[in-house]
């Protein structure tokens, strides 16, 4: 008993001086300010540029920081906003700031920006960083799009001036060859789109988010069920029919943008983010305005303006925007803009913002460029509100069933799917913002918890020690000093077990009892077993279901992997060991190959249209098979290429333990007439299975919590219910999308506890029955 409570008190003591004990990390110097940038060398090569000029004027020395990419700046702000070496200016998109100014992260700017700044940048660059009558930010490089039109195809001067005109050029410019298929599209459009879409969306009366009378968005007002929006898609079903639109469901922007790369297009709605691709295949192409609205007014594109913005928690505030100011002058804005745009290359990667970058001889000596930037004016800011991404979560899946029919290939009710659509993203958009009754918890009571906590263990521990003493005949006392030192040496490998593994689980159990979400970064409070209740009342339809094929799923590959790699494992036991040798090499390969290509190889080998296995298929007269866009079949998809996977590692480990297996065995089932099937069924996998089982549950807990599943097919095909999960949404997945789509992160913490207290039992169930099988 001493003992056990010398070892509790020895844990408790590590853990306590750890968590007490500061890590010692040398702060940086008041002086110097950090900025976040770009992901481009030539670019973060500007900014240095710019910054050791700013430290040699100043003095205030600044460290710019390169970026894997913009996408993941307002998340790595948030890690990180309040760090000794935080980040005092950050280089982001203008979606991502409503979130951010909800919880607290971002300095407004509203003071700092005077008349002369206001003056020298287009209007956008300021619209897009405003929230709530304040500024937030400054735009750097507006990403926009435009008419992209082949020269050779079309004239600048015959470009249409109306939607209407668009339409009618464009099926104009159509050609068939003999056999009816199209050799050139005039216009060609995604029907699953909405980005590039949405000036034809606004065009016949539909629109995304309404706006109060101030200029801010009503995420409540939303017009994409409306008689406007039902013209829409009337008018692009018509554009179907004349093959105006992708036919194929699966294919995107990608594949419009590559036929107008190989001159098969006349006009697209795009911008430039593959100009160098237009420049290597010498493409004689323009970027023009976009066609006027019917009443004559400029349509106006759908734009995320990139700029920056400064961290709320900087330590060095004055510094911090006087480099801004200093970023913000015309010169170092030409600089910032040719690092960008690869300097002489021009590659169309940045569009200035700043007037006298785009007046620059630099940006007018290339049409394309000079194009660009003159569309400016004629743009409208993504909505920067916390709800603004929401859209992204439903519009795709919707407007394939809208312009594709369901998996079962029904015709949908357009106005009922375009209501049901409106339906989900209020229902999100409420979500977001509902906000759950806080649980004032007194301090006392968590102490009592505590104190409880410690009591329980101890008790555990002491309880077992008696049990223990009572089943040994023969007790052998320990000496104390042995045991002190035992238990110091493991102190380190204890606090690294607590810090790594026994603090995330209790705090992801801590956020599950909060409101955590994406506009409550910072002040999230306890609200109890709310988000429980939300799961198993609200969404336990879709909790049950993805469980259920969870388990299936999980089941499913390590059954086929363990089977089909100790069948491997026995035939190549049995063959030449030069020739086991080669073929366990070309087996293993899939297990050692990084799992990001090959679900990427595969995921183009099972294309429905232009695979390679639907191509060799079709040379013996086997028509295509959905093998990722019909539910089912996706299924039976995602649980092989799992099981190309996994086969590998059964068959190594198997053929470790086949050599165990007495040959004796083998001989007396030959003698006695069994075939080698019935050899291999009834004596080498049952005792294979027996050695494998801790291999097995581990392989299990691995599978049910499988995220490769979604690189192969990101959860899809999608449900016909909106919202509802995709035919192969694993709970891991489900769980991404809830944490992401909706930035309902302690919705996403109690999903994952749930998923640790089913993997918890499942391994403690299946460890109970291994051992009694082993003992039999």
């Amino acid at each position: 008993m001493k003992k056990a409570l010398l070892c509790l008190l020895v844990i408790l003591f590590g853990f306590t001086v750890f968590s007490i004990t500061p890590i010692k990390v040398e702060a940086a110097s008041d002086s110097v300010v950090h900025v976040w940038f770009s992901q481009y060398s030539q670019e973060n090569d500007a900014m240095i540029a710019i910054a050791n000029q700013f430290t040699n004027e100043t003095g205030i020395a600044v460290e710019v920081v390169p970026r894997i990419n913009v996408f993941n700046a307002a998340n790595d702000l948030v890690n990180n906003a309040e760090l000794d070496d935080r980040p005092d200016i950050v280089f982001m998109q203008a979606p991502d700031i409503g979130g951010l100014i909800a919880s607290g992260y971002l300095e407004s700017l509203t003071a700092f920006i005077d008349e002369d700044i206001t003056s020298r940048f287009s209007e956008v660059a300021f619209d897009a960083f405003s929230y709530n009558g304040n500024i937030y930010g400054v735009g750097y490089s507006i990403d926009t799009y435009g008419l992209l039109y082949n020269k050779d195809l079309i004239s600048e001067d015959d470009l249409p001036t109306t939607w209407e005109e668009y339409f009618t050029t464009g099926e104009a410019l159509t050609i068939s060859n003999d056999e009816g298929e199209v050799i050139q599209w005039g216009i060609l459009m995604n029907s699953r789109d909405m980005w590039f879409n949405y000036p034809i969306i606004k065009e016949f009366g539909g629109y995304y988010y309404g706006q109060f009378s101030n200029g801010d968005y009503n995420p409540y007002d939303i017009g994409l069920d409306n008689e406007g929006m039902v013209n829409y898609v009337t008018k692009v079903k018509e554009l179907k029919a004349k093959n105006l639109v992708l036919t194929n469901k699966i294919q995107g922007e990608s594949e419009i943008v590559s036929r107008f790369a190989n001159g098969k297009v006349a006009m697209m709605i795009y911008g430039l983010w593959y100009a160098s691709v237009f420049k290597q295949k010498n493409l004689n192409y323009g970027i023009a305005s976009l066609p006027d609205q019917t009443d004559n007014t400029t349509s106006l594109a759908l734009t995320t303006v990139q700029g920056f913005v400064v961290n709320k928690f900087t330590d060095n505030l004055a510094e911090t925007l006087q480099f801004l100011e200093y970023i913000l002058r015309d010169d170092n804005q030409q600089l910032l803009i040719e690092g960008g745009n690869n300097n002489a290359e021009k590659i169309g990667t940045r569009n200035p913002a700043n007037y006298a970058v785009i007046a620059s001889e630099y940006i007018q000596s290339d049409d394309i460029l000079a194009s660009l930037s003159g569309l400016n004016s004629e743009c409208e800011p993504f909505p920067n509100i916390p709800e603004g991404t929401i859209w992204y979560n439903y519009t795709t899946t919707v407007f394939q069933s809208i312009f594709f029919g369901t998996s079962d290939d029904q015709e949908v009710d357009v106005q009922a799917k375009l209501s049901e659509l409106v339906e989900a993203i209020r229902s999100d958009v409420a979500l977001m913002n509902y906000q759950a009754e806080r649980i004032d918890i007194p301090s006392w009571i968590w102490a009592v918890v505590i104190v409880a906590l410690i009591v329980g263990i101890a008790a555990y521990l002491i309880i077992k020690k008696f049990v223990i003493k009572k089943k040994k005949t023969h007790y052998e006392r320990i000496s104390w000093k042995e045991t002190f030192i035992a238990w110091l040496l493991m102190v380190p490998l204890l606090i690294l077990l607590i810090v790594f593994y026994v603090y995330p689980i209790i705090h992801n159990i801590y956020l599950s009892l909060t409101d955590y979400s994406g506009i409550n970064l910072r002040d999230y409070g306890l609200i109890g077993f709310a988000n429980y209740k939300d799961i198993f009342v609200a969404g336990i339809d879709g909790l049950a279901s993805m469980t259920v094929w969870t388990v299936v799923f999980a089941a499913c590959v390590v059954i086929i992997s363990f089977v089909l790699g100790t069948v491997l494992a026995s035939v190549l036991n049995k063959v030449n060991f030069h020739v086991a040798k080669i073929y366990r090499i070309i087996f293993i390969l899939p297990w050692v190959i990084p799992t990001v290509i090959t679900l990427l190889m595969w995921q183009g080998l099972l294309e429905t249209d232009n695979g390679l296995i639907n191509q060799i298929l079709g040379l013996i007269g086997i028509p295509n098979i959905p093998w990722l866009s019909d539910p089912f079949i996706a299924k039976i998809s995602t649980i092989m290429v799992m099981v190309w996977f996994s086969f590998p590692y059964f068959m190594v480990i198997a053929t470790g333990h086949l050599k165990a297996i007495p040959k004796d065995y083998f001989e007396a089932a030959k003698v006695d007439g069994a075939s080698a099937i019935h050899i291999f069924f009834t004596i080498t996998l049952p005792l294979v299975f027996r050695a494998l089982i801790p291999t097995l549950i581990m392989s299990f807990i691995m599978q049910f919590n499988q995220f490769g599943v979604y690189i192969l097919t990101q959860g899809g095909p999608a449900s016909d219910v909106i919202g509802a999960p995709g035919a192969t949404d694993l709970l891991i997945t489900y769980v991404f999308n809830t944490a992401f789509n909706t930035n309902r992160y302690a919705v996403a913490a109690a999903y994952s506890v749930i998923i640790f207290v089913f993997v918890a039992l499942f391994s403690l169930i299946a460890m109970r029955i291994g051992r009694k099988v082993s003992e039999d």
